[in-house]
C-alpha cells in the first residue's frame, strides 16, 4: 500500500502507511492481525474485514496444495 501511495502520489495513504508498518510488526508478534484487512490508510489497522469469495477458495485451495505435498 505504501508503494501504491506513493505511485499514485496520494500523501494521506504515505503518511498513514508509515506508522502502519512500523507498529504492524508489533501487532503481528503478539496476534493482533485482523483477517482481511486490506492495510489500506483509510481502514483503522485493527479492523476485521471479511475475505471475498474468490479469495477464500483460492486459500482453501493452496491449504489442501500444502497438506497433500506434506503427506
Amino acid at each position: 500500500m505504501l508503494r501504491h501511495g506513493w505511485r499514485t502520489r496520494d500523501m494521506h495513504e504515505i503518511l498513514g502507511q508509515v506508522p502502519r508498518i512500523v507498529f504492524g510488526f508489533f501487532m503481528s508478534m503478539f496476534g493482533r492481525v485482523p483477517t482481511g484487512n486490506t492495510g489500506g490508510a483509510n481502514v483503522s489497522p485493527e479492523q476485521p474485514m471479511p475475505i471475498p469469495v474468490d479469495l477464500q477458495l483460492l486459500l482453501a485451495s493452496e491449504a489442501q496444495h500444502s497438506f497433500r505435498k506434506q503427506n
